[in-house]
């Protein structure tokens, strides 16, 4: 028996890498179609000589969009400028990455075009608890920094289109626009419209996921009482609120409103907890 990870899933066959860097092509047993759950990219497996998917590992997590499992962290990218940095936007990626459970680095790209502003931007999420990485590959800043985050993880990036995903990625490892372009023209279609999600090897253990559909916000299964704690300053607070649940709107004697009056929670934080929780009541609505 050997063991690897799903690496690939094309046309009812999926991809297995061997901890030697082999790939083998497989299928997957009948009963296994029956089991607990299904196979998805990026699942620890047992596969047969010949070819079987025999068994699937226990998972450490797993998404629905992107259909994906086991992911180490998500590097989520965004750019100094050129484009500027959509605060609502990096807020809702990171409140959706927090529901998953998937621990977070933030990358700010193009950090040769940094200004005081962008500088503020990055001590506050530093303040907050998030690792932040500074990079640009104008100047090779920050890659080798990168390159040790990716180190024995399979990780996954996600950010808004033009922030330089693709260039940070060859400049970690130039084969990885090898690999793309090679599933790309296999599969007759362009790079950066891939629809199923693959994972891409650095080494023997490090992997890179490229996953389509990872920057789709919703928050269709975000609860009103969930979306706060997936505000991690939010919980120096809660406890100093009179109400529970509290969502921290038209209640009195509110601590997370209190801590924003004083300063303690940053105004634009604040305004997407809000856009959030309007978002989620206007789904609730709908059905």
């Amino acid at each position: 028996m050997i063991t690897g990870i799903v690496v690939k899933n094309m046309n009812g066959y999926f991809y297995v890498q061997d901890d030697s860097g082999t790939v083998h092509e497989c299928k997957v047993r009948g009963r296994l179609k029956k089991g607990r759950y299904s196979l998805l990219v990026g699942d620890r497996v047992t596969i047969s000589e010949d070819g079987f998917v025999e068994s699937i590992h226990d998972r450490h997590n797993a998404m629905v969009r992107p259909a994906v499992a086991n992911i180490d962290q998500v590097v989520l990218v965004v750019a100094a400028h050129e484009p500027d940095i959509n605060e609502l936007l990096l807020n809702k990626m990171l409140v959706m990455i927090e529901h998953a459970d998937i621990p977070i680095v933030l990358c700010i790209n193009k950090c040769d075009l940094m200004d005081s502003d962008t500088e503020d931007m990055v001590k506050l999420y530093q303040s907050i608890g998030y690792e932040v990485l500074m990079t640009s590959t104008y100047n090779m800043t920050g890659i080798d920094d990168l390159r040790h985050v990716l180190e024995h993880k399979v990780t996954a990036f996600a950010g808004p289109s033009g922030v330089g995903k693709s260039s940070l990625l060859n400049a970690v490892d130039p084969k990885f626009a090898f690999q793309t372009g090679e599933v790309s023209d296999k599969i007759k279609r362009g790079k950066h419209t891939t629809r199923h999600a693959s994972l891409y090897s650095l080494d023997s253990n490090s992997f890179i996921m490229d996953t389509p559909g990872f920057s789709a916000i919703e928050f269709n299964d975000v609860s009103l009482e969930r979306l706060p704690t997936l505000f991690p300053e939010f919980s120096d607070y809660v406890d100093t609120c009179k109400f529970n649940p509290c969502y921290h709107e038209h209640e009195p004697i509110c601590g997370i409103k209190d801590a924003l009056e004083a300063g303690h929670i940053h105004q634009g934080r604040y305004d997407a907890y809000m856009s959030i929780r309007n978002d989620i009541e206007s789904q609730r609505k709908r059905f």
